[in-house]
């Protein structure tokens, strides 16, 4: 049965690759895309032998969707971390969102040293930060 958390971990790897390709070329994180990894995560969990931590998706939800108002944050960026956050308890939920945003960081350093242009007028694609974070939050999760 491992074997089978192992394969479904490789499928949501592929797609949050694909998110984050998206994402940068495109600015956009589609709802289809968002659609599949929803059942690809939850499928995850269940494999594991947990419930969804569907409380976390949709705390995500509440307390990001004032940045997004605000235009911070985009909407795309909060539907993943909502998604991708149901995989985890909460105390791993808060490791998650610290893994994301220092990742962000970088990735936005790297952004302005040599994409400024681009960064400045589209801003940096956090949905690269969120999945990077996901996929290395649960490598060493699994090991």
């Amino acid at each position: 049965m491992q074997w089978l958390v192992y394969a479904d971990f490789i499928l949501i790897t592929c797609l949050l690759l694909f998110i984050s390709w998206q994402d940068i070329l495109l600015r956009i994180i589609s709802n289809d895309s968002l659609i599949v990894l929803l059942c690809l995560v939850v499928l995850f969990v269940a494999m594991q032998q947990r419930f969804p931590n569907i409380i976390a998706a949709l705390v995500v939800i509440a307390v990001f969707f004032p940045l997004f108002i605000f235009n911070i944050i985009g909407g795309g960026d909060i539907k993943l971390m909502s998604v991708l956050s149901m995989a985890f308890s909460w105390q791993q939920n808060a490791d998650f969102f610290f893994i994301t945003a220092l990742l962000g960081g970088v990735i936005g350093v790297i952004g302005f040293l040599f994409y400024c242009q681009i960064v400045r007028e589209h801003g940096i694609p956090y949905g690269v930060a969120i999945s990077l974070a996901f996929i290395f939050f649960n490598v060493v999760l699994l090991n």
